[in-house]
Formats: structure tokens, sequence, C-alpha cells
């Protein structure tokens, strides 16, 4: 751990958001077309944990607006 200001951060948190902050620099500028920066960012692609939120967001949406519908054409 290391204390910044009176806050205590986890070396791996540090670590995390330089990779994060890294990841958009090189997606935001000239330097994806670099290979050795395209490799860097595919490395911490592949760090990031796989997030599901974004499925299961779209999938209980999409059951919504058919019941939604259904409830719908019952009324009619």
């Amino acid at each position: 751990m290391i204390e910044l200001f009176g806050v205590s951060i986890a070396w791996e948190s540090l670590g995390f958001l330089a990779a994060f902050i890294a990841s958009e620099v090189i997606g935001e500028t000239k330097l994806k077309e670099n290979s050795i920066a395209a490799l860097a960012k595919s490395l911490i692609d592949t760090l990031k944990p796989a997030r599901k939120e974004d499925e299961k967001v779209a999938e209980l949406r999409r059951r919504v607006e058919e019941l939604t519908q259904e409830l719908r054409s019952l009324g009619d």
C-alpha cells in the first residue's frame, strides 16, 4: 500500500489506473497504429475483467419491452 495525501491506495489499484489511462491515450491518438503500442494495448485489454452487465441489461430491457407489448395487446 502507498499513502497519498492521507489516502491509502493499493499498488494494484495504481497499476490498473495507469493501464486504463494508457489504453485510453493509445486508443485516442495515432499511437494505436504503432505495433508496440498496439501490443501494449492488447495486453491491457486482456487484463480488464470481462463485463457481462451490458449484455444482461440489454436482455432484461428486451424482455421488459416484450412484456409491455404483450400487455398492450391484451388491453386492446
